[in-house]
């Protein structure tokens, strides 16, 4: 049996009708996409930032080429942070990766680099992670730490420990290591 011609307002009357039922279709699901209800939107995304709080009479300051606010936290890429107080204390710290909380204004620093000054000297440190609990005043490092006291060649090492930044007291928590004299350099 040979196929019967359609007419051609037929062909054009069935072409229209399958471009509307297509348009309606992607113009319903536009309309209801469920994955997007799903993906975590920052509140804030703020680039070049250079932020001063005073937090319990310290002045910390805080410089990132980029940051994310989202609920009440700040995470940071290459996170630099500045706490100097009147007593004259200053803590400079630079990071990969940092978190800080506008809550407890705690800090997590990842990869940490810095320098804790005070009165009598300067300890260089280097962390896998520091952590700074706002309460206490109180740093705590792990995933290794060192702290590198130029003024006495001395270097401490180890895989955790802290630092009470009130009563400027340093320890090593788990299994540290102390080199001084003349060639402190790591071996």
């Amino acid at each position: 049996m040979p196929a019967r011609k359609l007419p051609r307002k037929t062909l054009c009357l069935l072409a229209a009708l399958i471009a509307v039922a297509a348009g309606a279709y992607f113009l319903w699901r536009d309309l209801h996409l469920s994955s997007i209800k799903n993906v975590p939107i920052p509140d804030v995304v703020v680039e070049n930032i250079e932020l001063e709080r005073k937090i319990d009479g310290k002045k910390w300051k805080l410089l990132s080429p980029r940051v994310e606010h989202k609920d009440n936290m700040v995470y940071g890429d290459s996170m630099d942070v500045t706490i100097s107080d009147p007593a004259g204390k200053e803590t400079q710290i630079y990071a990969a990766k940092g978190v800080f909380s506008r809550h407890t204004n705690d800090v997590t620093l990842r990869d940490a680099v810095g320098t804790m000054k005070e009165a009598d000297g300067a300890y260089d440190l280097e962390s896998g992670v520091a952590k700074y609990d706002s309460k206490s005043g109180i740093w705590y490092f792990s995933d290794g730490v060192t702290f590198k006291l130029t003024e006495n060649n001395m270097v401490i090492r180890g895989k955790s420990g802290y630092y009470d930044s009130e009563k400027s007291v340093c320890r090593m928590t788990e299994r540290g290591t102390i080199t001084w004299g003349t060639n402190t350099e790591k071996r």
